[in-house]
């Protein structure tokens, strides 16, 4: 009954639109077309967005669009940066299933058969998937597992491999362009409002780490972090102010706090537990939290990561009875091992 449903999958011919955004990427720009042309579905549409690009990027988008028909070229003649590529690609798809892609990454043969194939038989709006992590020559690195969904409100676990339906973007009204950085990891969140994920626990995608990627410039780049730090903190404040309807302020900054990787006092998480535990509440009323239990085990988790970079004078013993207090009803063998183990030998 499994395979004659896949097969009835496979006979729906829905469009897959592909959005890729280029800007000077020249050095891996063709792989990344032919990893998106030679896939194993056919009925797609490849939305080359180039951003401006001073290097020969132009040209190859050209010369392999005079080969297949199913490239689209669209040239800004301003830089308008990845958020606004990505509305400017969306806005003249076709396809009824949306994606986008780097020009410095690769998809598994198969990764948009598949995705599509999750979205139908799972009714749902949005899949990602795991993902291989490639050096600048296109050798594996590793294979990155993604945790469980409901990490998802601590950071971007969605990643860069998906598929989802084009009435996702219609309903989150675009991306933000003015969260230059965070623009991705901001769809998400604010897409939890109103459609639902589910993750493939299959790599689908070569993430090709090298030092011009965004990712890296901004660990290395003082001006391109900073701007990613008030993305972030704007990212974080927007949300909470949706989802919840109430002052959000001290909650926004403890999750931009987190995420940027700034210092935070332990004390202070106490004071804003009650806080923290009403935010919580909210989150489980949303369909893609239905596992109360492992939404509980992800707080319960950041917060003793957060208690053992601590410094703070409270004592690492005092931190540990409050985090018990709060989650024994979700510790595991790993939890009470770490609360121990920092409470009387660290």
């Amino acid at each position: 009954m499994e395979e004659n449903y896949n097969k009835h999958l496979k006979k729906i011919h829905l469009k897959i639109s592909i959005i890729l955004p280029v800007y000077n990427g020249e050095k891996y720009l063709a792989t990344s077309i032919e990893s998106c042309l030679n896939q194993s579905y056919r009925n797609i549409e490849l939305i080359i967005v180039n951003d401006c690009s001073t290097d020969n990027s132009l040209q190859i988008i050209t010369q392999y669009a005079e080969k297949d028909s199913r490239i689209r070229i669209i040239d800004n003649k301003k830089n308008k940066k990845l958020p606004a590529s990505l509305n400017i690609g969306h806005r003249v798809a076709k396809g009824e299933l949306i994606t986008w892609t780097s020009d410095d990454n690769v998809y598994e043969f198969d990764a948009l058969e598949i995705m599509m194939n999750e979205i139908l038989k799972k009714k749902v709006d949005i899949v990602y998937a795991n993902f291989f992590l490639i050096d600048d020559k296109g050798n594996q690195v590793r294979e990155v597992n993604l945790p469980r969904f409901e990490n998802i409100i601590f950071g971007n676990f969605v990643s860069c491999c998906f598929l989802y339906k084009y009435e996702v973007f219609k309903r989150n009204i675009e991306y933000k362009e003015d969260l230059f950085l965070a623009e991705d990891y901001d769809f998400w969140l604010r897409a939890l409002l109103h459609s639902s994920y589910s993750h493939i626990e299959k790599a689908l995608y070569h993430y090709r780490k090298h030092p011009a990627t965004l990712t890296n410039q901004i660990a290395v780049n003082k001006d391109k972090k900073q701007l990613w730090k008030k993305s972030v903190a704007k990212m974080y404040a927007n949300f909470f102010k949706e989802i919840s309807k109430t002052n959000t302020e001290e909650i926004s900054i403890f999750f931009t706090q987190n995420l940027t990787n700034q210092k935070i006092d332990f004390k202070w998480i106490i004071s804003i537990n009650n806080k923290i535990k009403g935010f919580k509440e909210i989150l489980k009323t949303n369909a893609n939290f239905q596992d109360e239990k492992s939404l509980d085990k992800v707080f319960l988790n950041k917060l003793i990561e957060l208690m053992i970079h601590d410094k703070s004078s409270i004592s690492n013993f005092s931190k540990s009875l409050f985090i018990v207090k709060q989650y024994f009803f979700v510790l595991d063998n790993n939890a009470i091992k770490t609360l121990v183990k920092y409470s009387f030998f660290k």
